[in-house]
């Protein structure tokens, strides 16, 4: 896969291409625009130099379908992308581009209601920057941990990724897919829009200040065929069933999180004509590494995202520190190499040396390799050492989601009071009291290293953009 085959492939479909709200898009109409955006692109002195290095134009992904043409026209013209989502993420957006200070930003301000740039942009007097040589998007996302990093993406790097995707992700002109993640994401920019395009299949976007059942809405209404999403959203769409006719979907790809047994038990209920997938990745990634395809498998496999795509290499290390390898089953830090591995993070080499390690991407998760296969066990940084016992917070929330009452569960180490403690928050079912929540938990959680110290109540829990949970990494004191 490369760009000439990507977009000649782009050519050849004229069916529909895009829908956001009331607005029906076609692929010629797609394909009119970019080369449109692409030659005023040029005229404002927006393309690579090959001696020098590439320029900027950041993107508010809240334009909906119309960021499809400019991101189009800037890939075609090697003009570095950045989407930001000044709509859901303020904070950050203002940060990036601060960090960034890109040549172009492109606003809803700026493109009419048919996705036309408006006439007069200003011509660029900023020099190329050497450090985005062939690099297609820098991806800042607000992530559980830290301070956001830009993932420095090649051209490389998302062709590659697209095309090993595409090899076992094959929509169809007749299917509709739904973004339910904003295109800040590498899931979705490169794990869904790009080879949908190149499939022809149509991508109906979620508007920006929906709330989750706007997005069942439209599955039922729209008769959607493909939606990626977290687990956690999944398993809250399934508690819906018995409202929503879900009976379209024929694909659920899952990625951002682990997968739980009880979500899974949830979505398999919920979802009994779709195929499940268990997808793995990281931004840095760009982001696909594996995905569970096998029928049923996410249900009765634990862990399990299946094996590395095409060209993609793994190796877990069971001691980081002396570089021994893992033995076949035995627990460790995962590593990943290939032409999916960025380029770096931009303007910050020393966190770059810290995640590549010669040319292996450390990924920061804990797993395991049976038979091929990756099991993912949780985050490496994330483990809880309470009382000399090690815990992964992703076993105890499992659990908790098994009980009645109990929607959803984050669990987290608060070190306050030189101690460490278990500290759980969760979503309940309307009407349930903690005396109950305390009692089932003691009587059905047979294993008391499981118990939570501290439980806590919430209406929601702390969710990015994607709905993926957000972690806390601090004490609350």
């Amino acid at each position: 896969m490369d760009a000439k085959l990507f977009f000649r492939q782009l050519l050849d479909h004229s069916g529909l291409c895009a829908v956001d709200g009331t607005h029906e898009v076609s692929y010629s109409r797609i394909t009119e625009l970019a080369q449109s955006h692409a030659r005023m692109l040029e005229i404002a002195g927006l393309v690579a130099d090959p001696n020098r290095g590439q320029r900027t134009v950041a993107i508010d992904v809240s334009v909906g379908w119309r960021a499809i043409p400019l991101f189009l026209a800037a890939l075609r013209q090697k003009v570095t992308l950045v989407p930001v989502d000044p709509a859901k993420n303020p904070g950050l957006t203002e940060n990036v581009l601060s960090w960034i200070n890109p040549d172009l930003y492109i606003t809803p301000e700026l493109l009419n209601e048919d996705g036309e740039l408006l006439p007069g942009l200003k011509p660029v007097t900023a020099s190329p920057r050497e450090e985005l040589r062939d690099v297609a998007v820098v991806l800042y996302t607000s992530g559980t941990t830290g301070r956001p990093k830009g993932v420095m993406l090649t051209y490389g790097n998302i062709w590659s990724n697209v095309g090993s995707i595409l090899g076992y992700f094959k929509p169809a002109p007749e299917d509709r897919l739904y973004l339910f993640r904003p295109l800040t994401y590498a899931s979705a920019f490169t794990g869904e829009l790009l080879p949908s395009l190149f499939r022809g299949a149509a991508v109906y976007f979620r508007p920006p200040d929906t709330n989750p059942l706007s997005t069942m809405k439209s599955i039922q209404r729209d008769g959607i065929t493909i939606l990626g999403t977290t687990p956690t959203v999944a398993a809250t769409f399934a508690r819906f069933r018995k409202r929503f006719d879900f009976g379209s979907l024929r694909c659920l790809m899952l990625s951002g999180e682990c997968l739980t047994v009880r979500q899974a038990e949830l979505i398999a209920e919920a979802f009994p004509g779709a195929a499940v997938w268990n997808a793995y990745g990281l931004t840095e990634a760009s982001p696909r590494i594996s995905c569970l395809t096998e029928v049923g498998a996410f249900l009765n496999r634990k862990g399990c995202v299946g094996k590395p795509l095409a060209g993609v290499e793994v190796k877990v290390l069971a001691e980081e520190a002396k570089g021994r390898a893992a033995a076949e089953g035995e627990e460790g830090v995962l590593y990943v190499r290939g032409p999916n591995v960025m380029k770096g993070y931009y303007g910050d080499p020393a966190a770059t040396s810290l995640k590549i390690k010669g040319c292996w991407l450390r990924t920061g998760d804990r797993a395991v390799i049976r038979e091929g296969d990756i099991y993912i066990l949780g985050r490496a940084d994330s483990l809880i050492i309470r009382g000399g016992v090690n815990m992964d917070p992703s076993e105890i929330e499992s659990e908790l989601m098994k009980l009645r009452g109990i929607k959803e569960a984050l669990v987290f180490a608060d070190h306050s009071e030189d101690r460490t403690r278990v500290h759980a928050w969760i979503t309940c079912e309307k009407g349930v009291p903690m005396t109950q929540i305390r009692s089932t938990i003691v009587h059905e959680i047979k294993d008391s290293r499981l118990w939570p110290d501290v439980i806590e109540m919430k209406e929601e829990l702390p969710k990015t953009a994607s709905g993926k949970l957000i972690r806390p990494i601090q004490s609350l004191r």
